[in-house]
């Protein structure tokens, strides 16, 4: 039998199993019949690699349930927030935007060399590119790239420490 018959036969015979399996994982039909057309392809793409209708088979509800796992994963993270709520979880997203903005501001500071608050903002707030960057500051570009690899690093275990400290 041709490889894309292996395929096609193995959705065919297992397309009510599969549907059932995508949609107790992801609760909603639309999903499940998305994550088994998902997997469809996914097999099709690697139809080379299966030597009977039964490996396609297996492989084909491997695939349905992890893509069923990937969307339900997905759909979790979008959680649905009522109308009347929305303005308040904006504004306190903002604000709590605003603050880590604040102690990342104070980091860069008074905890960085002057040499990496600059290129810090002249990459981060202007958005230059490293060649210009290294032109301005008299440096070679791969050397601007490690600077800014050590200050955000330096940044970012300044600021563990400061979150580790309040949370105990």
């Amino acid at each position: 039998m041709k490889q894309p018959d292996r395929i096609t036969s193995a959705f065919t015979t297992l397309r009510v199993q599969m549907l059932s399996l995508a949609e107790r994982i992801t609760g909603n039909r639309d999903d499940a019949a998305d994550a088994v057309q998902d997997a469809f392809v996914k097999l099709w793409q690697q139809r080379g690699r299966y030597d009977s209708v039964s490996h396609a088979q297996g492989a084909g509800m491997i695939t349905v349930r992890t893509t069923s796992i990937d969307i339900a994963r997905r759909n979790q993270r979008e959680t649905d927030v009522p109308v009347e709520q929305a303005a308040d979880v904006i504004a306190e997203a903002d604000d709590q935007r605003t603050e880590v903005y604040q102690q990342v501001r104070q980091i860069i500071d008074n905890d960085l060399t002057q040499q990496q608050r600059t290129i810090i903002d002249l990459r981060e707030m202007q958005g230059m590119e490293f060649d210009a960057i290294a032109a301005r500051l008299g440096m070679q570009p791969a050397t601007v790239r490690v600077e800014l690899s050590r200050a955000r690093k330096r940044v970012r275990e300044i600021y563990r420490n400061r979150e580790r400290r309040v949370e105990l």
